[in-house]
C-alpha cells in the first residue's frame, strides 16, 4: 500500500532530477510560443481573421502536433529503457500506451475507428452529439480499460518504488483523458457560438498539451533517477564501471 509520504518523497526525487530541469528548459519556451500561436489562431477564427492552420494546436501537421509526437515518442523510449534494466512491467505498460498515443495522434486512429463504428451504431436522435463522437469516446474507453487492466496487474507485481512511478504516470494520463475525452465531448455536445466553440477547443487542446508535457517530464525524471540508482547499485555489487577503467 502506497502512503502519501512515500508518494511525496518519490515525486520530489523525480522533480529534483537535473535531466528533467534541462528537458523542461528546452521544451517550455517552445511550448509557450505554440500556445501563443494557438491563442492567435482561435481569436482570428472567432473574429473572421483567418490565420495559418498550422497555428492551431489540434490541426494535423501543426507545429504543436509535431512537438507532441516527439514528446510521446521520447517518453515511450525512456520508459522502455527503464523496463529493460528493471524488468518492472509498470514501465513497459506505460511505454506501450505512449506508443499508441503517438500513432493515434499521428494517424487519427480513434477518429477513423469512430467513423467506422458509427455506421453500425443505432441512431440517438435525442442526443445533441453525432454518432461518430460517441464511437470515438467508446474507442477511448476500450483502450483505457485495457490499459487500466494491464496497469493494475503490473502494479500488483511491482515493488513499491516502481508502483509509485506507475501512479505518477497514471495521474498524468488521467489528466490528459479529462481534456482529450471529457472536454472533447462537451465541445461536441450540441451547438455553440464561434466564441464558445473556440474557448472550449482552446481549453481542450491546451489542457491535453500540458498533460503531455507533464508525461514527458515525469518519464525523463524517472529515467534519470533510475539510471543513477541502478548504476550505483551495479557499482556496489562490483560491476565493471568503464569510467573507472
Amino acid at each position: 500500500m502506497i502512503n502519501p509520504r512515500e508518494l511525496w518523497t518519490t515525486g520530489l526525487e523525480i522533480a529534483r532530477s537535473r535531466a528533467l530541469h534541462i528537458a523542461l528548459m528546452v521544451v517550455i519556451p517552445y511550448a509557450c510560443v505554440l500556445v501563443g500561436l494557438d491563442v492567435a489562431a482561435h481569436y482570428g477564427d472567432a473574429t473572421g481573421a483567418a490565420l495559418p492552420v498550422q497555428f492551431f494546436m489540434s490541426q494535423d501537421g501543426s507545429f504543436a502536433e509535431f512537438l507532441e509526437y516527439s514528446l510521446t515518442t521520447a517518453a515511450a523510449a525512456l520508459l522502455f529503457l527503464v523496463w529493460l534494466r528493471s524488468r518492472a512491467t509498470v514501465y513497459l505498460t506505460s511505454a506501450i500506451l505512449f506508443v499508441w498515443l503517438t500513432l493515434d495522434n499521428w494517424g487519427e486512429m480513434h477518429e477513423q475507428l469512430g467513423f467506422f463504428l458509427s455506421a453500425d451504431m443505432p441512431a440517438f436522435s435525442w442526443l445533441p452529439v453525432h454518432a461518430n463522437h460517441l464511437a470515438e469516446t467508446l474507442v477511448f474507453g476500450i483502450v483505457g480499460m485495457v490499459w487500466l487492466a494491464g496497469m493494475a496487474l503490473a502494479l500488483r507485481q511491482a515493488d513499491k518504488r516502481a508502483a509509485i512511478h506507475g501512479v505518477l504516470i497514471a495521474a498524468c494520463i488521467a489528466g490528459a483523458a479529462v481534456f482529450g475525452v471529457a472536454v472533447d465531448m462537451v465541445t461536441s455536445w450540441g451547438e455553440h457560438t464561434p466564441g464558445v466553440l473556440n474557448l472550449l477547443a482552446f481549453i481542450e487542446d491546451e489542457g491535453e498539451f500540458v498533460m503531455i508535457i507533464a508525461m514527458f517530464a515525469v518519464s525523463v525524471g524517472i529515467f534519470d533517477v533510475e539510471r543513477r540508482r541502478l548504476a550505483h547499485t551495479d557499482q556496489g555489487q562490483g560491476a565493471f564501471n568503464p569510467a573507472s577503467a
